[in-house]
């Protein structure tokens, strides 16, 4: 069984900290722990637990998952995946989906075929960065990072006016990118969002 906990230690020859095992979402309190060790009793506490995240600012609520759902029309999975992945800048991904492009990237997964435009707007230039990192579907299912892979670079080599051999390089690199990670791996099904009253967003 692997162990989901991390573990701070220091070489006691070189004194190179590292921190070992751990998982994505506990990100910030191992940088915690990390920081902390680093700078010993009398070195001043890390702070990250009192930054606010990108996309975490004014106007983000535990119910902008529904509120997107009702501005843009989103099915629920969709909605929660926005406000989580991009926080209060969902709308500007929301925006997109409404006016431009409204259509998913993929079956199976929430993600939409705007957080693309988005993510050129976001100074994406790769296909392999959109799979990879701003979907993250490269990681989550292989199969599928390569049947989104004509879209993606569709919508990209058109926004970033890509010529016939840029967008073949793309193309090939990306293939042997997403041709390194293992098989699939099944979606997860979404939980329903609970009815609450909403305001407008003003």
């Amino acid at each position: 069984q692997i162990s989901r906990d991390h573990v701070v230690s220091e070489n006691p020859d070189t004194g190179v900290v590292f921190v070992a095992g751990g998982k994505w979402t506990t990100w910030r309190e191992m940088a915690q722990d990390v920081v902390d060790h680093i700078v010993r009793p009398n070195g001043p506490p890390c702070t990250t637990n009192q930054i606010t995240l990108y996309g975490g600012g004014e106007g983000y609520s535990e119910d902008l998952p529904m509120q997107l759902a009702q501005e843009f029309g989103l099915e629920e999975n969709v909605a929660r995946h926005l406000a989580g992945t991009y926080g209060v800048f969902s709308w500007e991904v929301g925006e997109i989906y409404r006016t431009r492009n409204n259509q998913r990237l993929v079956d199976g997964f929430p993600y939409l075929q705007a957080e693309v435009l988005y993510a050129c707007q976001e100074y994406a230039c790769t296909i392999e960065d959109v799979l990879s990192r701003r979907t993250r579907l490269a990681y989550l299912n292989k199969e599928k990072a390569i049947e989104a892979l004509p879209t993606v670079a569709e919508l990209m080599a058109t926004e970033l006016g890509w010529s016939s051999a840029a967008l073949q390089n793309q193309l090939n690199f990306a293939r042997l990118y997403i041709n390194s990670f293992g098989g699939k791996e099944p979606a997860r099904k979404e939980q329903p969002i609970k009815a609450m009253n909403l305001t407008s967003r003003g």
